[in-house]
């Protein structure tokens, strides 16, 4: 019997230390929050010289009150380099969801490209995720005007001397 009350005490000992521990020694802050960047399907594949429009989506919730978020977009290529890069600042709650662009230059190559997301607060917070799209070749449309354009100069002006020769075929006869 007094095996029984030593170890029941003992596991009554074990359980307040573990306690403690878990309580006053354990983690400062764990955090449930939840950050999404994606591209929606529409935007997919841009052109170079236009905005890649993303979706970024926050869930925080133990965040108590308005907080500001410093959100650090940077557009890379697959070696790595930086093309394009976006700074805003968002106030969340709880949840956010926003859109966001990113202009793309003219110069950049086509191929895969990754939107980079760097969250932080003016706390130890910060969070990295990533998305990525395709840049596709940019076809110079005002190019293919020019083209057209000239083009029906040129169907025109067959018409008009066409008609021209035959008036004086029969202002001749």
């Amino acid at each position: 019997m007094k095996l029984e009350m030593v170890t029941k005490s003992n596991i009554r000992k074990f359980l307040i230390i573990f306690l403690f521990l878990v309580v006053v020694i354990g983690p400062d802050h764990v955090s449930a929050m939840t950050i999404n960047v994606s591209v929606p399907e529409k935007y997919s594949e841009v052109k170079a010289g236009e905005k890649v429009y993303f979706e970024t989506e926050v869930k925080w919730p133990e965040n108590n009150g308005r907080k500001d978020l410093r959100i650090e977009y940077s557009v890379k290529n697959k070696a790595g380099g930086e093309v394009a890069y976006l700074k805003v600042l968002k106030a969340i709650e709880t949840q956010a969801s926003f859109m966001d662009a990113i202009s793309i230059p003219e110069s950049v190559s086509p191929g895969t490209y990754k939107i980079s997301a760097k969250f932080s607060d003016y706390g130890s917070l910060s969070e990295d995720v990533a998305a990525s799209f395709r840049v596709s070749k940019n076809t110079n449309s005002t190019q293919n005007y020019l083209i057209v354009i000239i083009g029906m100069l040129g169907v025109i002006a067959v018409f008009v001397v066409t008609e021209l020769f035959v008036l004086t075929k029969r202002n001749n006869i």
